[in-house]
């Protein structure tokens, strides 16, 4: 069974309250998606684990900025952390996220040819 059969399994079984909670949880979900900078971290980060400064380098944005965008992430479960002394690691929590993104940018990306 693929993914998409699996989710729509899920789905179907959801009375129409739960189904409610699940759209209101989905819209706070691509909410946190919708801000152009959070996308640039992200695309920064699918290819592995950065630190917080790579990510303002990668980013071309400032400190306060990307860290703002960063806890906006983590706090969605897009993004992981881990702390090493006094650095702080980025990595993708969630990889059906980058492929969604991916899938959309790509599809966007061929639009504008």
């Amino acid at each position: 069974m693929n993914s998409k059969s699996k989710l729509k399994k899920v789905t179907v079984n959801l009375s129409p309250a739960s189904m409610e909670k699940v759209f209101e949880r989905v819209a706070e979900y691509f909410n946190v998606l919708s801000e152009p900078s959070r996308l640039r971290i992200m695309y920064a980060v699918c290819s592995g684990e950065k630190s917080v400064s790579e990510v303002i380098q990668l980013c071309g944005s400032s400190q306060a900025n990307v860290s703002r965008h960063l806890t906006a992430l983590h706090r969605a479960g897009i993004l992981m952390r881990r702390k090493e002394g006094a650095t702080v690691f980025y990595s993708i929590a969630d990889n059906a996220t980058v492929e969604m993104c991916q899938t959309v940018c790509a599809k966007i990306a061929e639009s504008l040819h």
